[in-house]
């Protein structure tokens, strides 16, 4: 199977040499690496048409006349990819040397899967050497829990996304069929629209295997303040306000549902998380908080209105 990365930048002179060092000493050589320059103004550029001087064969670079902005950029640069196979890049992280290769071969014993989803370690200024962090174990991420995939767009829809673009391949015949992206709110962005769309068929796989490195820094555009804050000491509990987040995505989850042409299932089954956490957020109360506390729920503060 051939294979193109659609790798996006921007301003990203500090790493970018980094990246794609790691992407050209895969096992496996990838097709193509087709790079979208969205504007840069330090020397992403000069780096960039350095690396396409060695690998003219493999490295397309396309500089967009005005700047498109990151969802936009990354939609452009996936259109463009001619491989069987698409790798989503961000331009601060690297690649396992391995990761071509293992996904590959998924792809090729599996025709049914459209994108495959990785495990990742965190690494950067703010994370410390002498203890491994991953992505997953930031989401509360048991791979386990996937082995029915019917679970995946459950976890993803009802929760949020857990697997990032970086860490995501996606099939490109699956890929170009969905492309004009819908964007239907700014929340799901390109790969989390993917992610929806191919986890509704089942059609995602979930690999342990961790086959990247995902860099955290300040200039990043997502989640350099929750990863640089997070210790893997910390335990989820189910707060009141954190359940009412719960209940207040409804609309959201009801609104992507029609939106993106899901399991209109979904809708129920959303209702029955929410009840399944209000539940649990009572039984940790004691007794007499409990019957105190579901009264005020359902008569003052009205939390079971969110649902309807």
């Amino acid at each position: 199977m051939t294979s193109s990365v659609a790798l996006c930048t921007y301003n990203g002179e500090h790493y970018i040499a980094e990246q794609l060092e790691s992407i050209l000493r895969q096992k496996k050589a990838v097709s193509e690496i087709i790079i979208c320059d969205d504007g840069s103004t330090d020397g992403t550029l000069n780096i960039l048409s350095g690396y396409a001087a060695q690998f003219p064969d493999i490295i397309k670079i396309y500089e967009n006349p005005e700047n498109l902005g990151y969802i936009a950029n990354f939609e452009k640069a996936m259109s463009l990819c001619s491989g069987d196979l698409v790798f989503l890049c961000d331009q601060d992280d690297r690649w396992l040397t391995n990761k071509a290769e293992v996904i590959t071969n998924i792809f090729e014993k599996n025709p049914a899967v459209n994108i495959v989803a990785h495990n990742i370690d965190l690494f950067g200024e703010t994370i410390s050497n002498t203890k491994k962090i991953t992505y997953w174990d930031i989401e509360s991420v048991n791979p386990d829990q996937f082995t029915d995939t019917r679970n995946i767009i459950k976890r993803i829809l009802f929760q949020g996304n857990i697997f990032p673009g970086m860490s995501m391949a996606v099939r490109n015949t699956f890929l170009k069929k969905h492309l004009p992206l819908k964007k239907i709110n700014p929340v799901i962005i390109h790969d989390y629209e993917l992610l929806l769309l191919a986890a509704d068929k089942d059609t995602v796989w979930v690999e342990k295997s961790i086959l990247g490195e995902y860099r955290i820094h300040p200039q990043q555009n997502i989640g350099y303040k929750a990863f640089s804050q997070f210790s893997l000491s910390e335990k989820e509990t189910i707060s009141r306000e954190s359940l009412f987040t719960t209940f207040k995505r409804f609309p959201f989850v009801k609104k992507t549902i029609t939106a993106l042409q899901l399991n209109p299932e979904l809708e129920n089954g959303y209702k029955t998380y929410c009840m399944q956490r209000y539940e649990e957020y009572l039984k940790n109360l004691p007794f007499l908080e409990r019957w105190i506390t579901s009264i005020k729920m359902k008569y003052y503060f009205h939390i079971f209105d969110y649902l309807k």
